[in-house]
């Protein structure tokens, strides 16, 4: 059937050349937890790493990664609750008049998958967002969180979101059971949220996830290992890290577990990496299957593609307490390399 609202936007373009974001047609904003600005502590690396980067993540600026490994104050964007009316879901999109909200994931059609007329509902909550309708990492540390906001009683919905083999499994961790999916609907009152903000509102919601996820895989039984290497493997863009085999052995000659979450369930994962001290992995969103089982004082370590640097992760430490460092690689055919003995330097002085 034809996408209506895609059309009914395209007509009103015409005549409004610049409709604004969706948050701009709200008639109430409810701010949830303020601004505030945080002094932050620097990253830990060894020396000379930055002159090994060659190029940053698609998703990165220079400006944002110095600030981040440089620490010092940074502020953090209020989260606030926007409710708005009247508005069409259609496939990855939210349709008002001119203007849309990119919430879920694909891509616009004028032909809609779904037949039948429109889910009518009154008043919901929207808990998807556009980073997590497309990575599994912000899933995790962006959508999921969402649907602990409050929601004023209303119905939460999600969007159209890739599919992740993990959801379910860190759906019962979490005790978020996933809200309806609306494909094709029309909202009488929708409220939708601006949550980038690394405040202080978001630093409980994540407390209150390491907490669920801890009832759920109850006390160990036994100690930690020294510390987990969190292997990749072949999910997500390749980074391939070519003596991954040699770094793996002297890991676990260290005391080290390694982990790879692609062939554990979440429920799995979450317990072999209860409490571990230290967590070192490539760089991607994998890394966040450790950031709710992690030692709540621990280090998450990030081997960096030296042609894709990226510190997303560190906002997240910075946020919840965890420390961060990371140690750039060396380019070689195929991927990247990591020198064993600059690791090993990088984790004396900082264990």
């Amino acid at each position: 059937m034809l996408n209506w609202p895609m059309l009914v936007r395209a007509g009103q373009r015409m005549t409004v050349k610049n409709p604004g974001p969706l948050s701009d047609y709200a008639h109430e904003r409810i701010e949830i937890s303020p601004t505030e600005t945080v002094v932050h502590t620097p990253a830990l690396f060894p020396e000379g790493a930055l002159d090994k980067v060659t190029g940053l993540s698609p998703w990165r600026t220079w400006p944002q990664e110095t600030e981040l490994f440089q620490g010092g104050p940074r502020t953090h964007l209020a989260t606030t609750a926007f409710v708005v009316d009247d508005v069409t879901i259609s496939g990855p999109f939210v349709y008002k008049g001119a203007t849309k909200y990119d919430a879920g994931y694909g891509m616009a059609r004028l032909w809609r998958a779904q037949q039948g007329p429109a889910t009518e509902i009154e008043e919901a909550t929207l808990v998807s967002c556009f980073a997590g309708s497309r990575f599994f990492g912000p899933f995790l540390k962006d959508s999921l969180p969402q649907e602990l906001l409050p929601d004023g009683g209303s119905q939460q919905i999600t969007m159209r979101t890739k599919k992740y083999s993990h959801e379910p499994g860190y759906r019962t961790l979490f005790d978020l059971p996933a809200p309806p999916r609306i494909e094709y609907g029309r909202i009488r009152r929708l409220t939708f949220f601006q949550d980038f903000g690394q405040n202080a509102g978001k630093a409980a919601r994540y407390r209150l996830m390491q907490d669920r996820l801890r009832s759920q895989v109850g006390p160990r039984k036994q100690e930690p290992a020294k510390g987990i290497y969190l292997k990749r493997g072949q999910t997500g863009e390749a980074r391939i890290l070519t003596n991954e085999q040699e770094l793996e052995e002297y890991l676990v000659n260290m005391g080290f577990d390694v982990v790879e979450p692609a062939k554990l369930p979440a429920d799995e994962v979450a317990r072999r990496t209860l409490d571990a001290p230290v967590v070192i992995s490539v760089e991607g969103s994998h890394i966040s299957h450790v950031v709710y089982s992690m030692s709540r004082d621990g280090l998450l370590t990030v081997l960096q593609p030296p042609d894709r640097f990226a510190m997303a992760f560190k906002e997240f430490t910075d946020c919840i307490g965890l420390r961060f460092g990371f140690v750039v690689g060396d380019p070689t055919e195929g991927g990247f390399s990591v020198d064993l003995d600059t690791l090993r330097r990088f984790l004396d002085g900082v264990l």
